[in-house]
């Protein structure tokens, strides 16, 4: 799905859900006219990293429609599979049901990021040091900035703040949490706690990484070194630990909701899911 400007790795939250979020908004609010402009968003997305040549330009542009043809053909109606699970669970589906969802759902988004790679790798063989450089910056001033953000909200009161922020998403799919549901949440919420500053910490990890093997671009073995760093950023973020209390915040709120809830939320994952309808009947 569409790449979410923060970063490709997501700090402490799954970010594959958060990519998928971000697909079904603009998707539900815009509709096939925003899809027909993925390959252009995507394209503009990579230009943010550095200068690109007109050569490079046009290589990223390709590959974009490549993708944008991909995802069409393979990719929506699989979403929208994943959108029907949604929509059907109820009060007894269990943590394990919602870890069922999620999964599938990253292995969607890891499918979709895959399809990058080989291309990633074919455009960083043909960096100049100067847009090496330029990567560089743009990977520092994006950590400074999660940086910055993280000591903010060190001062504001973080459980509240959380609250607020599953509130918002709940709120997304439809339904308002209820004080009693909000207070089921507090309850998990200090198994979470202290997740972000390691995830920024892994993220600037890799991010250094990455800058030191493509200044050894021209060296024997860095397809195949880059290749591997690439695959790695998926895999690394995972922590088996946080993921679980996500799974049982989400449980347990979907085993609360009142039928007038349950009823919102169904509407709206079936908006998402007529949505999709129209942009696949669209495309073929």
């Amino acid at each position: 799905m569409m790449m979410n400007k923060m970063s490709l790795m997501n700090l402490g939250k799954n970010f594959s859900f958060v990519v998928f979020i971000v697909f079904l908004n603009s998707c539900s609010v815009l509709g096939e006219w925003w899809y027909d402009r993925l390959d252009v968003y995507l394209a503009n997305y990579f230009f943010e990293y550095a200068e690109f040549n007109n050569e490079q330009k046009y290589y990223i542009r390709k590959t974009t429609k490549e993708y944008k043809n991909w995802n069409s053909n393979s990719e929506l109606p699989k979403l929208k599979n994943l959108l029907l699970e949604v929509e059907s669970l109820d009060k007894e589906d269990t943590s394990k049901d919602i870890e069922k969802i999620i999964k599938e759902g990253r292995l969607l988004f890891k499918n979709n990021y895959s399809f990058f790679i080989s291309h990633i790798v074919i455009l960083c063989e043909e960096l100049t040091d100067e847009q090496v450089e330029e990567i560089s910056l743009k990977f520092k001033n994006r950590i400074d900035k999660w940086k910055s953000s993280l000591e903010k909200s060190k001062k504001e009161d973080s459980l509240q703040s959380s609250i607020e922020a599953f509130n918002r998403f709940s709120k997304f799919l439809g339904v308002r949490l209820t004080k009693e549901q909000e207070n089921k949440l507090k309850k998990l919420y200090p198994r979470l706690e202290n997740s972000r500053p390691d995830s920024i910490e892994n993220q600037e990890i890799w991010n250094t990484d990455f800058i030191s093997i493509l200044k050894s671009r021209k060296k024997v073995g860095f397809k195949s070194e880059i290749t591997i760093h690439l695959h790695s950023l998926f895999e690394n973020e995972q922590n088996n630990g946080i993921e679980k209390v996500y799974y049982q915040m989400i449980a347990e709120v979907n085993s609360s909701l009142s039928e007038k809830q349950r009823k919102k939320f169904k509407k709206r994952i079936n908006f998402f899911i007529n949505s999709l309808n129209k942009i696949i009947k669209n495309q073929k």
